[in-house]
């Protein structure tokens, strides 16, 4: 008796536990998994938002990839989401959201209100790419790219060949609200843009608070970069119009980068940035032989002096823009207590600072072959 009493008991528990489980299901056919959301500026009140959500559709035999495109206006984006939730046969789920784009219209005026929303949603993976547009991002989300992936896809791909050559920093939505919060330091974002048949990455867009200021191009992203962060990896080009130096690629960067803050005779708060790197010559176009040891030593000096001009170029544009990306007001606050941080207007005091740049490089190896 008791025996068939446990095994009653049993199949109950192992019933209640199948139709539980069956309650949670997501069946693959009704469901949509937004892939990439766009934000315009429709109007002074209105924004409108597209989704963008990969389909996998079977017909007669035949499997078919495709992206099906939603778009509605509203007043807010929760709002656009119960607008085109009513446009699809799909439940719309964020789980598998990899970029947020912005039209610069909206990034002008604040993301704030937007922030907040992608904070309270507990199902939007704090992994995901934050991406700034020039156009329309209904435009680029909507548009077919002949030879290349699906677009979400091809913008997700795009922006990883990136960061993995270390050629641009990789800005994650919790690294946005990261440096959003942190009073010592401003947010970036990667920037995309339209290329005849094609997309391709357009700098970095710089942010005071939550508002976009101005950008990087893409020449000047990688001076941008090794003050950032340090690198491990990565390829660049120099070019010039001194005959000793005319192109130089160096391949297998590896930079680190220190940050030292004093005060000058006045007072007035003085940084130094430190970048030493080194790496592999790829090509060089020049009038030196390097086969020379004093000529491998000129070309070493003459990177330095050309890193430090080009990133002494990018510190004033940040610093005319009051954008301090880099984080210099992180060095500045250590040297403060809490409550002179706090008292001191550091906008004024980050766009007159002096800044200066030191350059030292190492070039591992020249390569095999010389004229």
């Amino acid at each position: 008796m008791l025996k068939r009493a446990g095994i009653l008991i049993s199949f109950i528990c192992l019933l209640l536990l199948t139709t539980s489980c069956s309650q949670d299901q997501h069946i693959l056919e009704r469901v949509g998994y937004v892939r990439t959301v766009g934000f315009d500026r429709e109007n002074e009140n209105r924004v409108r938002v597209t989704l963008s959500i990969p389909l996998i559709l079977t017909e007669a035999n035949q499997t078919r990839f495709t992206d099906e495109i939603l778009t509605a206006t509203a007043k807010s984006g929760k709002e656009a989401r119960i607008t085109l939730s009513r446009k699809t046969s799909r439940k719309l789920l964020s789980g598998q959201i990899r970029t947020i784009m912005y039209n610069t219209n909206i990034a002008r005026q604040g993301l704030r209100d937007f922030m907040d929303t992608l904070q309270r949603d507990p199902t939007i993976s704090k992994r995901t790419e934050l991406v700034i547009v020039d156009e329309s991002v209904h435009n680029i989300l909507s548009r077919t790219y002949k030879g290349h992936p699906r677009t979400g896809q091809y913008i997700d791909r795009l922006l990883k060949k990136e960061f993995d050559m270390q050629t641009i920093p990789r800005i994650l939505l919790h690294e946005f609200f990261r440096d959003y919060y942190d009073d010592g330091k401003d947010p970036i974002a990667n920037m995309i843009r339209k290329s005849g048949e094609d997309l391709e990455y357009a700098g970095v867009a710089l942010f005071h608070d939550d508002k976009y200021m101005g950008k990087l191009t893409p020449d000047e992203v990688f001076y941008f970069s090794i003050m950032y962060h340090d690198h491990g990896k990565g390829e660049f080009t120099v070019t010039s119009d001194k005959p000793e130096m005319k192109s130089v690629t160096l391949d297998g960067i590896n930079s680190r980068k220190k940050v030292k803050i004093r005060k000058n005779e006045e007072g007035n708060y003085i940084a130094d940035i430190y970048i030493k790197f080194n790496g592999s010559v790829l090509e060089y176009v020049g009038d030196m032989n390097l086969t020379s040891s004093a000529d491998r030593s000129k070309l070493e000096n003459l990177l330095n002096e050309h890193v430090v001009q080009q990133c002494e170029k990018v510190v004033k544009k940040l610093q005319k823009h009051r954008t301090d990306s880099i984080g210099i007001g992180q060095h500045v606050r250590n040297k403060m207590s809490y409550k002179a941080w706090k008292d001191s207007p550091w906008d004024e005091m980050y766009a007159k600072m002096e800044i200066r740049v030191h350059a030292k490089s190492k070039i591992r190896n020249f390569g095999n072959y010389y004229h």
